[in-house]
């Protein structure tokens, strides 16, 4: 395993039976260390190749994952908030989200999508060489 991929690993509390989604149509490293990663701890890592709107509502189960990354979707996506609204349906209250895109695209745009979906603690952490990596916690935002 690379540097880089053992401190993306030191991002997550590990559980029992620990739940990722992971969107990720490119990637098989990260894929292939999130599989080496929990299969200790008999977690389940539920494996999305597609950005496509009706396959993501068929796999993702509502508010079943403690972590969810998404590599390279967000800003390619046509309906970025149709994609984030998917994801955040599955994704726990206080749950974590994992962005990374490419280093060349502008991720400060993902930060106001985060936001408008009631993400906090939202910082970059640079892991990757090549990739932008961009984590936050699913808030509660009752009586807001």
């Amino acid at each position: 395993m690379t540097k880089e991929l053992e401190e993306f690993s030191s991002l997550f509390d590990l559980t029992p039976n620990i739940p990722i989604l992971n969107i990720n149509t490119t990637n098989k490293e990260i894929s292939n260390t999130l599989e080496t990663l929990v299969k200790p701890f008999n977690g389940n890592i539920t494996n999305i190749q597609s950005t496509n709107e009706r396959e993501l509502k068929a796999k993702i189960k509502r508010a079943a994952y403690d972590y969810g990354i998404i590599y390279n979707s967000i800003l390619n996506a046509d309906n970025k908030e149709t994609l984030m609204e998917l994801i955040n349906i599955g994704i726990r209250d206080s749950g974590y989200i994992i962005v990374i895109e490419d280093k060349e695209k502008d991720y400060n745009k993902i930060y106001p999508l985060l936001e408008e979906f009631d993400y906090g603690a939202i910082g970059s952490i640079d892991i990757f060489k090549n990739y932008n990596l961009i984590m936050a916690k699913k808030v509660h935002m009752w009586g807001m």
